[in-house]
């Protein structure tokens, strides 16, 4: 019978601590169902008069997540719109 060999711990792979790599700062969530008419859609006037009247600076120097905890379709320029703001 054969020696059982090890031939992960012989083959020279790197292990990488991932938490030595993950960025200090704080982080905050954006929600955007409050910002959907009658909780069910997005209305683009509705939204671009939100992003002009919100106040942007709560968000400097934080890890912002973008979310919509409603049951909602989303288009995907609402998110290249916020990105833009913030």
């Amino acid at each position: 019978m054969d020696p059982i060999i090890n031939k992960v711990a012989s083959s020279g792979l790197v292990t990488l601590d991932l938490e030595e790599h993950f960025p200090e700062g704080e982080r905050v969530l954006f929600d955007l169902e409050p910002w959907l008419f009658q909780g069910l859609i997005l209305r683009e006037k509705d939204f671009r008069e939100n992003l002009k009247t919100h106040d942007w600076n709560q968000y400097k120097d934080k890890y912002v997540s973008i979310v919509c905890s409603a049951d909602a379709i989303v288009p995907a320029w609402t998110y290249m719109l916020l990105f833009s703001h913030l």
